[in-house]
C-alpha cells in the first residue's frame, strides 16, 4: 500500500488520477490501526449487536426492497445496505466508486444530536417527539482518503455495487453516493492487499476536491424524504411512547419504532392522520373485531412473533389447536404496531396474526390489523388469510381456496406461517422468550 500526503486539491487529482479507473474510495476523518496496519472494520465490530433492533430493522429493509424494487433485491446485501445507509449496523464497510463521495466524508465530522419537538397529532393533541439530527461539520484537521483495488476486495472479502438501489424519479441515498459495500467482515479489517493507497491531507483539500463535484452540502449526499422514498418510508414508521422528563407537562412523548438519523428538519406542528403514536392499546379491550365470525379470545405473545424469522420445518401446530379446540377464532396480538411498506399511504398496521377453525381440521390463518391514526386505536380487523388442512399425524398444508385472500403476495402469508411457529415456540415454553 502506498502512503501519500498532498497539500492542495491539484495534488489530490494528480494522485487520483495515478489509481486505477475502477478502483473504489473510502473517507474518513480519523486514522485507526492495528498492529500497524489500517484497521478499517464493520459498523458491528465497532458497535455491537442488538438483537431486538437488528430484527426490527432487518424486516423493515426486507419490506422496503420488495416493495420498491422486487424480489431480485431482496438479497442478504441490499438488506445489509439499508441497515447501513439509514442508520443502524451491519457486517459491511461502506465505500464509493466516486473519489469526490469520499473525500467528503474524510473533510466532514459526524456530530450526534437527539432534540425533541412538541407538535400535535391530527387531532390537535400534544405530543413531543424525541428526532434524531445527527449532523456532519467540517473542522480543521487532517482527513484520509482510502484507494481500494476493486478486483481483490472482491475476491477477498467480497464487494456489491449498489446501483440496483436506483430508483425511477428519485434520489436514494445509496445512488447518491454512489454507493458500494465491502463485506461480509467478521472480526476483520479490510485486508491489506486491497488496499492501493492511503491518501492523506488537511480536511480543507478533501472537501475543496467534493465542492468541486458539486457536493458542497449535506444534502447532496443525504437526499431528502422528498427525494429519497426508502427515507420516506422508513420516516412513515409508527411512534412508540417513551418515558421523558416532562418538567410538569402532563404531554406523552415518542420515539420512531426504528432510530432514523434525520438530515433535513421534519417538524410538522399538527402532523398527518397516518403517524400512529402507540401508548400500548389493544384489541383484547374492544368489543368487536371486523371479520370475527366465532367466538374468540386473545393471546398476548412477544414482538418476536412479528419480526423473528422461524424456519422451514414441516407446520405442526399442537399448542395452539389445543387453544382451538376451546376457542374457533384465537388472536395473537403483539404490544406493538407494525408497518407494511405497501400501505404507506394509510393508517393501518399488523398487530398480530389470526388463527380460525372453520373446521376441526381446516383451518384459516389470518392478519390482525388495526387502524391507529394519531393516539387511538380506532378500528380493528381480521384480513382474509391462507386455508390449512390438519393431517392425522398434526401437520398442516395448505388448501387453496375460493374465498382466500386475493392479495397475491405468497411473502405476507409465509411471514404468517413463521409467525405461528414462533407462537407455538412461545406457548410451548414462555420463559424461553424472557
Amino acid at each position: 500500500m502506498r502512503s501519500l500526503s498532498v497539500a492542495s486539491p491539484a495534488e489530490l487529482r494528480a494522485a487520483l488520477a495515478e489509481m486505477d479507473r475502477d478502483s473504489l474510495f473510502r473517507g474518513q476523518t480519523t486514522h485507526y490501526e492495528t498492529a500497524g496496519r489500517p484497521a478499517i472494520v464493520s459498523s458491528f465490530d465497532r458497535l455491537g449487536c442488538i438483537p431486538d433492533h437488528m430484527l426490527k430493522w432487518i424486516r423493515y429493509a426486507e419490506d422496503l426492497l420488495d416493495v420498491f424494487l422486487g424480489d431480485a433485491a431482496r438479497s442478504s446485501e441490499f438488506v445489509q445496505a439499508l441497515l447501513q445507509h439509514y442508520g443502524w449496523r451491519s457486517f459491511h464497510v461502506d465505500c464509493s466508486s466516486s473519489a469526490a463521495v469520499s473525500s467528503w466524508f474524510a473533510a466532514h465530522l459526524y456530530r450526534d444530536h437527539h432534540t425533541v419537538e412538541l407538535c400535535e397529532d391530527w387531532e390537535e393533541n400534544p405530543v413531543m417527539l424525541d428526532k434524531h439530527y445527527p449532523c456532519y461539520e467540517f473542522v480543521e484537521g487532517e482527513g484520509h482518503l482510502y484507494v481500494i483495488d476493486r478486483l481483490q476486495a472482491r475476491r477477498s472479502v467480497g464487494a456489491v455495487d449498489l446501483a440496483s438501489l436506483a430508483l425511477a424519479d428519485a434520489r436514494p441515498r445509496a445512488e447518491a453516493q454512489q454507493a458500494w459495500l465491502l463485506g461480509p467482515l467478521r472480526k476483520q479489517s479490510i485486508p491489506m492487499e486491497c488496499l492501493v493507497a492511503h491518501i492523506r491531507a488537511p480536511r480543507a483539500v478533501f472537501r475543496d476536491h467534493a465542492a468541486e463535484a458539486g457536493l458542497d452540502s449535506t444534502d447532496r449526499l443525504f437526499p431528502s424524504a422528498e427525494e429519497d422514498p426508502i427515507l420516506g418510508a422508513l420516516l412513515s414508521l409508527p411512534w412508540t411512547e417513551i418515558a421523558l422528563p416532562k418538567d410538569g407537562l402532563d404531554i406523552p412523548a415518542f420515539r420512531r419504532s426504528l432510530d432514523i438519523p434525520e438530515y433535513q428538519e421534519s417538524y410538522r406542528k399538527i402532523t398527518s392522520p397516518t403517524a400512529a403514536y402507540y401508548r400500548g392499546a389493544s384489541v383484547a379491550g374492544r368489543e368487536s373485531v371486523d371479520g370475527c365470525k366465532f367466538p374468540g379470545i386473545v393471546v398476548q405473545v412477544p414482538e418476536l412473533v412479528l419480526f423473528g424469522a422461524a424456519d422451514k420445518a414441516p407446520p405442526c401446530f399442537p399448542k395452539v389447536l389445543e387453544l382451538l379446540a376451546k376457542e374457533r377464532c384465537v388472536l395473537f396480538e403483539v404490544d406493538a404496531l407494525v408497518r407494511h411498506a405497501w400501505m404507506l399511504d394509510s393508517a393501518l398496521y399488523q398487530k398480530g396474526v389470526v388463527v380460525i377453525a372453520h373446521e376441526p381440521t381446516l383451518i384459516e390463518l389470518c392478519e390482525l390489523s388495526v387502524e391507529h391514526p394519531g393516539l387511538e386505536l380506532t378500528g380493528a380487523g381480521i384480513n382474509k388469510g391462507w386455508y390449512y388442512r390438519v393431517a392425522d399425524d398434526g401437520t398442516w398444508s395448505r388448501e387453496p381456496r375460493d374465498e382466500q385472500c386475493p392479495c397475491g403476495k405468497d411473502g405476507v402469508h409465509l411471514a404468517h406461517l413463521s409467525a405461528l411457529r414462533i407462537v407455538e415456540a412461545y406457548l410451548a415454553d414462555p420463559k424461553g422468550f424472557d
